[in-house]
């Protein structure tokens, strides 16, 4: 089995060369997919963050209540 990395080399919007690691085309701005997947990947740690934070303070009125 071959490790081929899956590098992107040029802009899929415009189609200027990359430069390696590249998170934006230097010539469009255009995200590469890299970093359209480490935006994607951001926003669903995020949300499991929040979803975290509010079953915490969810947790903590259920017991305040309970107590009451």
């Amino acid at each position: 089995m071959q490790n081929v990395q899956n590098v992107q080399v040029a802009c899929d919007n415009c189609g200027t060369e990359l430069i390696p690691g590249a998170a934006y085309c230097v010539k469009c701005g255009a995200r590469t997919r890299r970093a359209r997947r480490l935006v994607r990947l951001a926003i669903r740690v995020e949300l499991l963050f929040f979803l975290l934070v509010v079953a915490i303070v969810a947790g903590f009125v259920w017991v305040y209540a309970v107590q009451k």
